[in-house]
């Protein structure tokens, strides 16, 4: 357990070090990182992919950090993967996946804090699924989804065999896959893959009040809920029951559960 003196520091570490592909922000609870390659519609190249990795593995351990933003500078959100860094062969791609790519996206799926996705533009490839990895979506009016992998010969990363199917079902995964068309935010959002579309000058602020709201809550409960929910499909209705039971019985105790129980029997 880290005392408050140790937990500020490793906040300044993060927030005050100079970071080459993102921007990040604090600000009462709620962290947005923007994404900061505009010139290569912030694809994700070997320096960002392990940034992306040192960030979310220590912003998991910061109580200050309530809630996460992620967004894209310019006209994307992501287009996926830096293309030049597949000129380094197959070996080195091998291993770029395994150590480094796989090790941050790992990391933002199990930060206990919940990620807001702020798709402001063509999300591509690995940048479309990097968004559906946040907990909930927020799109742009003018922001696209597309698969983009098997026009290159290779299949969905980043989760994204994992997640399309529960998200959109099996066919439909399939036909985002194989096809890979690319789909506008409206039907996204029919889909279910997105939660809200926004116009393009209320994303942010829209997603910042959601972030706020979530920032007020109980941090525990929200960690439970995301854990659960995550794993929900790997498990039975006996193993969430025992879930829920265990999460209840710990949550019953805390001060804000205390403290939500006693405004609700204020108001009845």
């Amino acid at each position: 357990m880290r005392c408050s003196g140790e937990r500020r520091a490793v906040a300044d570490s993060i927030f005050a070090r100079p970071w080459e592909t993102f921007l990040l922000t604090l600000e009462d609870g709620v962290c947005t990182m923007t994404l900061n390659r505009p010139d290569r519609l912030n694809a994700m190249n070997r320096t960002m992919r392990r940034e992306l990795g040192d960030c979310f593995l220590e912003m998991a351990g910061l109580e200050e950090v309530r809630c996460l933003i992620l967004t894209g500078a310019g006209r994307a959100f992501s287009a996926g993967g830096d293309i030049n860094d597949f000129r380094s062969g197959p070996q080195n791609l091998h291993a770029l996946m395994g150590r480094v790519s796989h090790r941050w996206f790992k990391a933002l799926w199990a930060l206990p804090q919940p990620v807001i996705g702020a798709v402001n533009g063509v999300a591509g490839g690995g940048g479309c699924n990097l968004a559906l990895g946040c907990d909930l979506v927020f799109a742009s009016e003018e922001a696209s989804f597309v698969q983009t992998f098997l026009k290159i010969g290779l299949v969905p990363d980043l989760g994204g065999a994992f997640l399309l199917p529960r998200l959109v079902g099996l066919h439909k995964a399939k036909e985002l896959a194989l096809l890979g068309e690319r789909i506008d935010a409206p039907t996204a959002l029919g889909l279910g893959l997105v939660n809200r579309v926004c116009p393009p000058e209320t994303l942010l602020p829209e997603a910042r009040e959601a972030a706020r709201r979530l920032a007020a809550g109980s941090p525990s409960a929200i960690t439970l809920t995301k854990r659960m929910m995550n794993r929900s499909f790997e498990s039975s209705m006996e193993a969430v029951l025992d879930q829920e039971w265990m999460a209840q019985s710990y949550l019953f105790g805390t001060p804000e559960s205390r403290d939500g129980v006693a405004r609700f029997l204020d108001k009845s």
